[in-house]
């Protein structure tokens, strides 16, 4: 009876102390040493109270007893005297990253869960059972979250003194440069090895898997993570060889430190926890280079080195093909070099026409049609010849471009035609040089002006009335052409006029003759050969035809129309002077018979026109 009533005392006073703790159970229970929840554990065992939240209480209770107390103890470390003790150290210091970062990730999951749990009690009722649960859980969340943090403490200032450690030892370690590049390079090859086996055997073991085959073929998912476990390894090993090489050129300060350094961070990214390893590395390999280099030559080397590995980057990045012609892969950097090869012909192919003319301008010897020749001939060359290289920059096989265009022919005749007559009566046009540049051509009675220039396909007109005409090459070499200056500026103007009948030949011939010398223009030439004349050409309906013939030198023959008008005013006057009439068409009607109602209509009218009024 006295022990039934002690134990129901002892139930009392834990459940006063849990009231008493209702307000911060962060201070009562978490400061608490191990004889506290010692006995709130025996008092709980002893209680014939039995439920899912005193049992669970009995197990935060057993919790709380065997975490405390929490004793971090901090390793002691001592300088390396030699290569494989330096690369341990240094394997340590990832290790240690990795923990670090494995408990931060703890730390930020208990800080979580309390802050929670905290919510969660002031959500509750004084003086509860589960209360009294969740003061328990988050005291043991506490002392974790506290033992956690120590060791992440303890960790941190371990990596600290490795960080001094490394790069204080570095010059007392003797390092064999090239045997360590060597050991590198065959350290490389073995991981490469083993990934190309992880490889095979994930592409074994899923064509089995489509098969149905699930026997055991050598490629088992415990075979596979065997060989990603050595293939870690290796990777791990390489990283330590090539700090080795990067201690190596540290000491001595050369700057091939950088390089490797890049290599050690991109080695990391294959890695497991790759971000977190590879942000220990940069702050290890940062500090151990600011100590050698100065923090100038340390920021301008890993400057450099950054430049460079974007530089590569970037030219992976246009090496990629964008496409594929005739099996040839086209990719971005080729592309943009062929067509910058292009431009450049463009643009020298302009700078040497501007150049031709520039010179054929100064020079005497050279004239217009030679200048435009050449010009012209150079910069399509040039364009050419740029237009073929930049086809085998991209790497396009001209012999197969030679098929396609073989193959196309027949369309190309059909629907190119036009184009290509134009483009082979260009090139005609300048070597035969039938037509050249200032040439007085024309076409037709309404097309007819100064060659201005020839090009590939068509060439350039300019009018009288100072309008360009651009006219097909075609049209020069097809149809007649009349060139007023192909070899010198004389023209025979034949301009047709009538007199009325009656009017004496001799009279017209005469007169006409003596005007025009008595005028005395400086264009009309007068020499045994080319002299003025008057013919006679016919007698029409209306009047007796003549022509007047003249002969022009000179630039007054490249407009014809002013020219004629000039010689049809002196002709008029000439004629209206010496009263020599220019008759106009005249028809004579002889009626032959007429209809008698017609007759009388008319006699009629007639009659009553006569009559007095």
């Amino acid at each position: 009876m006295a022990m039934r009533i002690l134990k129901s005392f002892l139930f009392l006073v834990v459940m006063l102390l849990n009231t008493a703790l209702a307000d911060d159970q962060n201070t009562s229970l978490i400061n608490a040493d191990k004889s506290v929840y010692v006995n709130l554990l025996k008092t709980l065992k002893e209680s014939k109270v039995s439920n899912d939240e005193i049992a669970l209480q009995k197990v935060l209770l057993e919790k709380l007893i065997d975490t405390l107390p929490s004793n971090v103890t901090k390793s002691v470390l001592n300088s390396p005297e030699n290569l494989d003790e330096y690369s341990t150290l240094f394997n340590r210091y990832i290790d240690d990253a990795i923990k670090k970062d494995s408990l931060a990730k703890k730390i930020k999951s208990i800080d979580t869960k309390i802050k929670s749990l905290t919510k969660e009690i002031k959500s509750l009722d004084s003086n509860t059972t589960s209360e009294r649960t969740l003061q328990l859980q988050s005291a043991l969340y506490t002392k974790s979250l506290q033992e956690f943090k120590d060791q992440n403490e303890m960790i941190a200032n371990e990596m600290l003194s490795l960080e001094k450690i490394l790069s204080e030892s570095l010059k007392n370690i003797l390092f064999d440069p090239e045997n360590q590049a060597k050991k590198t390079a065959a350290i490389q090859e073995e991981a490469s090895k083993l990934r190309a086996t992880i490889d095979n055997f994930l592409v074994r073991k899923e064509r089995f898997e489509l098969l149905g085959d699930t026997r055991d073929r050598g490629v088992s998912t415990a075979a596979i993570s065997s060989k990603e476990d050595a293939y870690n390894k290796a990777l791990r090993a390489t990283i330590s060889s090539l700090f080795l090489e990067f201690s190596s050129a540290l000491k001595v300060k050369d700057e091939k430190a950088f390089a490797l350094e890049k290599n050690m961070l991109d080695c990391a990214l294959t890695l497991e926890n790759a971000n977190v390893i590879k942000e220990a590395m940069a702050t290890l390999l940062h500090g151990m280079e600011k100590n050698y280099f100065g923090t100038i030559n340390t920021i301008t080397g890993t400057t450099t080195q950054e430049f460079k590995t974007i530089f590569k980057t970037v030219w992976l990045m246009f090496s990629e093909p964008l496409f594929t012609v005739n099996g040839t892969p086209i990719a971005t950097f080729k592309l943009i070099l062929a067509l910058l090869i292009f431009l450049i012909g463009v643009f020298g192919g302009g700078f040497y026409k501007a150049s031709i003319k520039k010179i054929a301008n100064n020079s005497k010897s050279i004239n217009q049609a030679t200048r435009t020749i050449l010009a012209n001939l150079g910069y399509y060359i040039i364009i050419i010849t740029a237009f073929f290289i930049a086809l085998n920059v991209l790497g396009i096989d001209l012999s197969s471009i030679a098929l396609v265009a073989g193959a196309l022919s027949v369309g190309i005749g059909f629907g190119l035609q036009n184009i290509v007559s134009n483009l082979v009566s260009g090139i005609i046009l300048m070597f035969e040089r039938s037509i050249k540049i200032g040439d007085f051509v024309e076409l037709s009675d309404t097309l007819r002006g100064h060659v201005f220039d020839i090009r590939m396909r068509s060439t350039t007109l300019n009018t009288n009335g100072n309008i360009d005409v651009i006219v097909p090459n075609r049209n020069f070499i097809e149809n007649n052409v009349i060139n007023w200056t192909m070899h010198d500026k004389i023209k025979r103007f034949d301009i047709p006029f009538g007199v009325a009948y009656g009017t004496k030949p001799e009279h017209v011939i005469e007169v006409l003759i003596n005007a025009v010398e008595k005028r005395a223009y400086g264009d009309v030439m007068n020499t045994p050969e080319k002299y003025t004349n008057v013919l006679m050409t016919g007698m029409g309906s209306s009047s007796v035809d003549f022509m007047l013939q003249v002969w022009i030198h000179g630039e007054e023959i490249l407009a014809p129309s002013k020219t004629i008008s000039r010689f049809l005013i002196l002709i008029y006057n000439t004629l209206n002077e010496h009263g020599i009439k220019i008759p106009f068409p005249q028809h004579d009607l002889h009626i032959k018979s007429i209809d008698e109602n017609v007759r009388f209509s008319l006699d009629s009218k007639e009659k009553r026109t006569e009559s007095p009024s």
